[in-house]
């Protein structure tokens, strides 16, 4: 999956749904013609890479490695 973006707005919170760059930047710029015309854009932007399941293989496989060793540890 593709690389997301979110921008917040810097004065009201207001945040863009998860998309490509250029679809937050515009809908960012739009909010701030209609909701804070006369201010520059500001605020801040998420970045999420990849797909957004969530923890990925890697973090389950650590997380199997530290409940093995939990048990290991609870027979001795």
């Amino acid at each position: 999956m593709a690389d997301s973006y979110r921008y917040r707005c810097g004065e009201c919170g207001h945040r863009t749904p998860w998309g490509s760059e250029s679809q937050g930047e515009q809908a960012m710029e739009t909010h701030y013609a209609r909701r804070h015309p006369h201010v520059a854009p500001g605020g801040m932007v998420e970045f999420r890479k990849g797909s957004s399941s969530g923890c990925g293989s890697g973090c389950l496989i650590a997380l199997g490695i530290v409940v093995l060793l939990l048990i290991i540890a609870s027979r001795h």
